[in-house]
């Protein structure tokens, strides 16, 4: 049971910390700019297809009965994006995770999954995730970032997960929240955006507050590099199993962006988190800090 209550206490811990949202874009309401050019946006084209690869590296320490754990782990998510039509400001699309890999070690023993392994997929973790792995979901995305994803679950159950493998999923940076890499892939600009150009994104969501500062640091030709920097504050709770999974953590963050100024697609993501707090299994307070590199590209098919 304990080790259970660990593997659960490190998923959370490593996927509480690493996912990325994108709020407000620069120059719109609730956002702080000194720079304030033309109306950014997303600029995609019909029949375009996009693969999206997310590797996140995570070191954790947590005290757990007087013990102190030190876990590693390495999580790769492939997302697949297609545009399939254009209508007015929004961009009808077609959206999957293709793929999830994981390496783990922790308590001396090692934690892994593949999802393109048909022995993995048969398994206690892949069995969890045969309603996520390859499941086509129809996403609309307007042209300034925000995101409709069809057949929304009740809220009331939007935090609930069977499995650990699906609470992971859930807190990195929820496939269903983030459109199915759709907000991992892109980013609202403008045409017009240069050197100098600095704005603030708040966002508040299912108890994660982050803020992100946005700097650019060059363009060279389409290509525009942001420095990126900001916190994130996590105060959620999850539902698995008949176990309620409380975390509390604050964390700064900071990286850097390549984009394309002509489409806003986030051509590469570099980030590294470091955060502490408490993560509250079965009346268990357990003091945790991590740190996650992590590391996102984008490429049209």
């Amino acid at each position: 049971m304990k080790k259970n209550i660990f593997i659960i206490l490190v998923l959370a811990a490593t996927a509480g910390c690493s996912h990325k949202i994108t709020g407000n874009s620069p120059g719109t309401p609730g956002t702080s700019t000194t720079v304030v050019d033309t109306k950014p946006s997303i600029t995609l084209a019909k029949g375009q297809k996009y693969v999206i690869e997310n590797k996140i590296t995570t070191t954790s320490n947590s005290e757990m009965q007087g013990q102190s754990m030190e876990t590693n782990a390495d999580v790769t998510s492939t997302y697949n994006i297609e545009v399939n039509d254009i209508k007015d400001d929004n961009y009808d699309m077609t959206n999957k995770l293709a793929a999830i890999k994981l390496n783990m070690t922790t308590m001396g023993q090692n934690v892994s999954f593949d999802s393109d392994n048909k022995e993995d997929m048969n398994g206690g973790m892949g069995s969890s995730l045969k309603d996520f792995i390859n499941h086509p979901n129809a996403v609309v995305m307007d042209k300034s970032g925000n995101v409709i994803v069809a057949n929304k679950p009740d809220s009331a159950k939007a935090n609930d997960a069977t499995s650990p493998m699906q609470m992971m999923l859930k807190q990195m940076g929820d496939p269903e929240q983030q459109g199915y890499g759709a907000k991992m892939a892109f980013l609202p600009v403008s045409k017009t955006l240069k050197t100098g150009t600095t704005w603030k994104d708040s966002t508040s969501d299912n108890g994660i507050t982050k803020i992100t500062n946005y700097a650019v640091k060059g363009i060279n030709g389409n290509m525009a590099t942001l420095s990126v920097s900001g916190t994130e504050n996590r105060d959620t709770k999850m539902e698995m199993q008949g176990m309620e999974i409380n975390t509390k953590t604050k964390g700064t963050f900071s990286g850097e962006e390549t984009v394309d100024i002509t489409t806003g697609v986030i051509v590469q993501n570099n980030s590294t988190m470091d955060a502490s707090g408490n993560i509250s299994v079965m009346g268990q307070e357990i003091p945790t800090k991590v740190k996650v590199v992590s590391v996102t590209t984008v490429k049209p098919l």
